[in-house]
């Protein structure tokens, strides 16, 4: 199964560097990270330029954002380089979840950002999605992807929402 080499791959970042702050390791991934004010609508996006690596993220985001934009691009860096060299990847597809590269890198960003402990232990108190959300200060689609993701790996979650599919786009 795809997502299971992507639940892997972000784990294994996570265990090699010891962070899970994306900034970091993009800085430790040799990811150049730069900030664009005059971003309208997108939030951010994945260049490969002559071998060089760059995430380019829209500066007037929350912090919040920030850090989910900077999480779900180095999903593309790590799931989806070769598309990103190649020009497949293109701005209009970034964050429309029906297209499976940008899902994968949602699942990836669910899972740098949200330990599978942080979501199992608070389910067994009857929390919503919502409130887990806004505890662990993140979206509460990324969070409501992690759980449906635990969910299909056999534990007992409860994802009573899918998430919005546009809900990185929005400007």
């Amino acid at each position: 199964m795809v997502n299971d080499y992507i639940h892997r791959e972000a784990g294994r970042l996570i265990r090699r560097f010891g962070v899970q702050d994306p900034f970091r390791l993009a800085e430790l991934l040799g990811i150049h990270v730069m900030y664009d004010f005059n971003f309208r609508a997108l939030k951010g996006m994945y260049k490969v330029i002559k071998r060089s690596r760059f995430i380019i993220l829209n500066g007037n985001l929350s912090d919040r954002d920030l850090r989910t934009v900077c999480a779900h691009e180095i999903g593309h860096d790590r799931l989806h380089r070769d598309l990103a060299e190649s020009g497949i990847l293109q701005e209009f597809q970034l964050y429309n979840m029906k297209i499976r590269p940008e899902y994968e890198a949602n699942i990836f960003a669910a899972d740098i950002l949200i330990t599978d402990g942080q979501i199992l232990s608070r389910a067994g108190y009857d929390c919503g999605i919502g409130e887990i959300a806004e505890e662990l200060g993140v979206d509460v689609n990324l969070a409501m992807i992690k759980a449906d993701e635990l969910r299909k790996m056999g534990y007992d979650v409860s994802a009573p929402y899918r998430p919005r599919s546009d809900f990185l786009s929005e400007g």
